[in-house]
């Protein structure tokens, strides 16, 4: 299908919009640590039941280099990023952990270069630049002071900016697990979405658990998981189990800097939910960052090999 791994792209990054809202939600009420676990376990079941549906089996039959590099991804994106992310989305809030997350694209480039050997054509280039720069746009522009007060927002950004390195590092190592399309060794991207959750989901809880020793307040956030049981179920389908689905289709057709790029959209996307839920205003600033950003998108995709 023609344009597959963009529109996955865009899928994606819309996806993780809804999961960046709704694990803010959640984790204002039982933390960042018992959003994740709970999260990952149920997206671990929930990719069970579809891999079974689709090919008739759980466990795959990979070869050892594509077991270690999907290992490696989703330790580092979805064990120990997304807890970098989680926690960054209550300390400085969804809308500036999610323009934080606009660095992942940069990053993602610079390691695709020189390990997958990704190079981008000059309009390629071109149309990243104008995306990026309307992200930027959007990114100076602060809320005026209304809406929810965020009380740890320099932690907030430096956690997000973790979490965007270790995404980065997760795309790249990813791609490298799961092959070229069309070869023998090649795993298709809900395959590795799996093994990257299955590898993931026992070292986020050991990491819960070993918090839980030094941390008491931890076990009564577990005790209050019903309280906030509808934003974990709801994030847990868009973004680990969809979103990360439909990532690891972009990067499977598309060059890992380009979908990056694309799925960073997402602060774009975010602003109408933030005025919405969030409760916070913008200056024209930001819509015409946006549009930028789409401007950007389009030239991107115009030009693509």
């Amino acid at each position: 299908m023609e344009y597959l791994g963009e529109m996955s792209a865009l899928a994606s990054a819309a996806l993780w919009v809804v999961t960046g809202l709704a694990f803010a939600a959640a984790g204002r009420k039982v933390g960042a640590t018992v959003v994740n676990v709970t999260r990952i376990w149920l997206a671990l079941i929930c990719l069970v039941v579809l891999h079974f549906a689709l090919y008739g089996y759980v466990v795959p039959d990979l070869t050892i280099s594509a077991w270690i590099w999907l290992s490696i991804s989703g330790v580092l994106g979805l064990a120990i990023g997304d807890q970098f992310l989680y926690r960054s989305l209550v300390d400085a809030g969804p809308r500036t952990a999610t323009l934080v997350m606009a660095t992942v694209p940069g990053i993602t480039a610079v390691i695709a270069w020189p390990v997958l050997g990704q190079s981008i054509s000059l309009w390629g280039m071109v149309g990243m630049a104008v995306t990026l720069g309307g992200v930027l746009l959007v990114i100076g522009q602060q809320p005026r002071a209304t809406g929810r007060v965020y009380s740890q927002m320099r932690r907030g950004v430096i956690l997000a900016f973790l979490a965007s390195i270790c995404q980065s590092v997760g795309l790249v190592t990813s791609k490298m697990g799961m092959g070229d399309p069309g070869t023998a060794d090649a795993v298709d991207p809900w395959t590795a979405s799996l093994v990257r959750i299955a590898v993931a989901t026992p070292f986020a809880t050991a990491m819960l658990i070993a918090t839980m020793r030094f941390m008491h307040d931890q076990w009564s956030s577990v005790k209050s998981i019903p309280r906030a049981w509808k934003p974990i179920v709801l994030g847990a389908i868009c973004g680990p189990f969809l979103g990360v689905g439909t990532a690891l289709v972009a990067v499977n057709y598309i060059d890992a800097g380009i979908a990056a790029t694309l799925m960073a959209t997402s602060p774009v996307m975010i602003l109408p939910c933030a005025w919405l839920i969030e409760g916070e205003h913008f200056d024209p600033r930001a819509l015409w960052g946006a549009a930028i950003a789409v401007l950007g998108v389009g030239i991107l995709m115009a030009h693509l090999p």
